[in-house]
C-alpha cells in the first residue's frame, strides 16, 4: 500500500492489510484524476459520486497594501458577501395589498423564445445578475425556439465574494516586515476562466482566459475592494491575481444524501478525509474531515462515539503531556509564561539570599 508520486517516488506505508492512505485531497481529485483507470474499474467510485458535481473553482488576488493593520484599521475577521440568491423579490399589487411571493435571487427570464407569438418576441442575453431584453417586432425571421445559455459572469457589488486580512492575524508580522499589510480576496471564476463539462460527476476545466478580461475582473473586483472598505483607497501597492484553484464538492443536498461520501472508501486501505466529508469549504471543516478519518482508520464505529466516548481525541488525551515551551523558539506569537505573584516573590527571595550570602 502507498502512494505514487509523478516523479516516480513512491511512499510506502508497507504490505499489511491494516496499513491505509488518507487521501486530503478531495473525492474528485482522488477518484477521477489521480486514480488509474485499471484501479477504478477493478473498485469503481464511491456510491453516489456520479450524481454529483464539482464547485465552481476559486481565483484569488493577492492584494499588497501600505501601511500596518492599526493605521489601515484592519480586522482579523474575514468578511464574506454573500449573492443575492439569498433574497426573495416579492410582488406587492398596489389596489388589493397581495402579496405574490417573488423568485428567489435576481429576475430570472425565460431563455426559450416562443416563435408562435403573434406580438413580440423577446430574447435574453443572460448573465449573473439577470438578463437584457430586447423586443422583436413581428415577422421578424424567428424560425424555431432557441435557447441561450445563462453565462455565469462577476457582478460587481453583487456576486459571492471573501476578503481577508493574513498580516492582521500575525501579532508578530509589524515586528518582522514593518508598515506593508496583505489582503486576499476570493471570488468564483466566472465563464472567462472556466467550463464545466457534462460529465458525471460534474467538473469543470480551465480556460486560457485573454488579458482583457484579466484586467477587466482585476478592476471590478478591487473596486468591490475599495467599495467594502474605503480607507485602502490609494493604498493598495500590486495587486496579482492566481487560479483557477480547484475546491471541493459542490455542497448540495444530493451531495449529503450519497452513500458514498464518507472516510471509508471501496479501495482497501484507502481512507478519504478533508472538507468534502464536512459543512462548508473551510479550513475547520478540513480538519473534522482528517478528525473523522483518523476514527475511520481505528474502525471506531457511532456506538463508540456516543456511548463508550472512544475516539481519537480522547485516546490521545489519555497519553500525550502538554507540551514544554520553555525552550521554543520562533513562533509565530511569542509566548509568555504567567508566573503566579507568590511564586514570583519566592523566586526573588531565594536570588537575594544567594547575593548576600556570595558577600560574605
Amino acid at each position: 500500500h502507498g502512494v505514487s508520486l509523478k516523479d516516480g517516488r513512491i511512499i510506502s506505508v508497507g504490505k499489511d492489510d491494516d496499513s491505509c492512505v488518507v487521501s486530503m485531497l478531495g473525492f474528485i481529485p482522488t477518484f477521477i484524476f489521480h486514480m488509474p483507470d485499471d484501479i477504478r474499474t477493478k473498485y469503481y467510485a464511491p456510491s453516489g459520486l456520479h450524481a454529483l458535481s464539482e464547485r465552481r473553482p476559486l481565483l484569488h488576488f493577492m492584494v499588497g497594501l501600505s501601511g500596518n493593520a492599526h493605521e489601515l484599521s484592519l480586522t482579523g475577521a474575514d468578511w464574506y458577501r454573500l449573492p443575492n440568491a439569498s433574497l426573495a423579490l416579492d410582488e406587492k399589487d398596489t389596489t388589493t395589498g397581495q402579496v405574490k411571493p417573488g423568485i428567489i435571487g435576481a429576475q430570472v427570464l425565460d431563455d426559450s423564445i416562443d416563435d408562435n407569438s403573434e406580438e413580440t418576441s423577446e430574447e435574453c442575453d443572460g448573465n449573473a445578475s439577470g438578463g437584457k431584453l430586447t423586443k422583436k417586432s413581428k415577422g421578424s425571421d424567428v424560425t424555431a425556439p432557441r435557447k441561450k445559455s445563462k453565462r455565469v459572469k462577476f457582478d460587481s457589488g453583487l456576486s459571492w465574494m471573501k476578503i481577508s486580512f493574513p498580516s492582521a492575524k500575525d501579532p508578530s508580522w509589524g515586528e518582522r516586515y514593518g508598515d506593508i499589510s496583505t489582503c486576499v480576496v476570493t471570488v468564483e471564476a466566472d465563464d472567462d476562466f472556466v467550463q464545466m463539462f457534462d460529465s458525471t460527476p460534474k467538473i469543470f476545466s480551465s480556460k486560457r482566459a485573454s488579458v482583457g478580461d484579466c484586467t477587466r475582473l482585476v478592476e471590478r473586483v478591487t473596486k468591490d475592494l475599495i467599495d467594502t472598505f474605503p480607507q485602502l483607497k490609494g493604498k493598495i501597492d500590486f495587486c496579482t491575481m492566481t487560479g483557477p484553484v480547484r475546491k471541493s464538492l459542490s455542497h448540495t443536498p444530493v451531495k449529503y444524501a450519497a452513500k458514498g461520501i464518507r472516510p471509508e472508501t471501496p479501495y482497501p486501505g484507502l481512507f478519504m478525509g478533508g472538507s468534502d466529508l464536512t459543512v462548508g469549504d473551510s479550513f475547520s471543516g478540513a480538519m473534522v474531515g482528517g478528525w473523522m478519518a483518523a476514527n475511520a482508520v481505528l474502525q471506531y464505529s457511532f456506538i463508540d462515539y456516543l456511548y463508550l466516548e472512544k475516539n481519537i481525541t480522547n485516546d490521545l488525551s489519555q497519553f500525550l503531556r502538554s507540551p514544554a515551551l520553555s525552550n521554543v523558539e520562533d513562533i509565530a506569537v511569542p509566548f509568555k509564561r504567567p508566573v503566579d505573584d507568590s511564586i514570583k516573590e519566592e523566586e526573588e527571595g531565594t536570588n537575594q539570599a544567594a547575593e548576600s550570602s556570595k558577600e560574605e
